[in-house]
């Protein structure tokens, strides 16, 4: 067995009912639902409702929580961006008339996945910005940049003070494996400062079980550049050949080279990192894992 930290109580999500999934509302119309790792919002609007992504995880769970709040249709789903884990049931949804809206470069990667769980969407738009109506509700998507994966989307509701980003952090948790580094990393960092200048009270980032705040963006942003300091220290002080020689790589072996170097800078940088145990859940899971990634970004960027 593997010893991990507690998750302190700040960190945990709601207790998960039978039904497998908690709905809560979060104000002019819009819901938060969860079923402990993944996570997404819906609103109800005059006509029908408004789902954001549909997970495999969710599945027929998604319905049923629609359908605990409301029995008007889903009308429309905004894809946030095109992995499976995000939007793999969307198949589910799509009945007559529904309306799948993302930014075209999503719909690109699906068709050419070939995924007949991920329905094509029925409208598209490039650039940086997409402003609609839905039935009296007003949504502003933007394309910032890959933060993420190329087409991913900030998804704004001005009236309600609601953001939905998904897969851009974890409220009150560390960064959840490489999965927020996977695109640009650059683009990562500068997400959180582009986030904190909507007007927004609630965000829905997509995993684990709780909504965030701005409070929270800014700690997750506090967190990462931690370890791009640690990171930068750390390149600056560990020598690849000394790293090679003390590890006896062969000298011919240059992915060993880069293997070993690489660990002992990681190692390194978790040595200069200061303690953020009491401020989020799960630093100490994938602390080698983020370290990594923005280590070598540090390098190559």
């Amino acid at each position: 067995m593997t010893d991990f930290a507690p998750v302190p109580a700040f960190a945990l999500g709601p207790d998960i009912p039978e039904s497998g999934f908690v709905v809560q509302e979060l104000g002019g119309g819009a819901y938060f639902v969860t079923q402990g790792m993944i996570n997404t919002m819906f609103v109800v609007t005059k006509k029908g409702v408004v789902v954001v992504d549909a997970s495999p995880f969710l599945g027929e769970k998604l319905l049923a929580a629609v359908e605990e709040v409301t029995s008007k249709p889903v009308t429309h789903l905004i894809y946030s961006h095109a992995h499976a884990d995000h939007i793999g049931a969307a198949h589910l949804l799509n009945r007559d008339g529904l309306q799948i809206i993302s930014h075209e470069i999503t719909g690109d990667f699906i068709k050419e996945a070939k995924d007949d769980r991920r329905p094509l969407p029925t409208e598209t738009f490039s650039g940086r910005r997409k402003e609609m109506d839905i039935d009296g509700v007003r949504f502003v998507l933007d394309y910032s940049g890959d933060w993420h994966q190329a087409g991913n989307l900030f998804i704004h509701l001005p009236e309600q003070r609601l953001m939905g980003a998904m897969d851009s952090f974890s409220p009150k948790n560390a960064p959840f494996f490489r999965l927020y580094f996977s695109a640009h990393v650059p683009a990562y960092f500068d997400a959180m400062d582009q986030m904190l200048e909507y007007d927004f009270e609630t965000v829905v980032t997509g995993h684990m079980a709780l909504p965030g705040t701005p409070e929270d963006v800014a700690t997750n942003r506090e967190y990462i550049h931690d370890l791009r300091t640690a990171a930068g220290e750390a390149l600056r002080t560990v020598d690849l050949r000394e790293a090679a020689a003390a590890a006896k790589v062969p000298a011919d072996n240059k992915q060993a080279e880069l293997k070993v170097w690489m660990d002992a800078v990681v190692a390194r940088a978790a040595e200069l990192m200061p303690s953020w145990e009491k401020r989020l859940g799960g630093t100490d899971i994938f602390l080698a894992d983020n370290l990594n990634a923005t280590a070598w970004s540090v390098f190559i960027d």
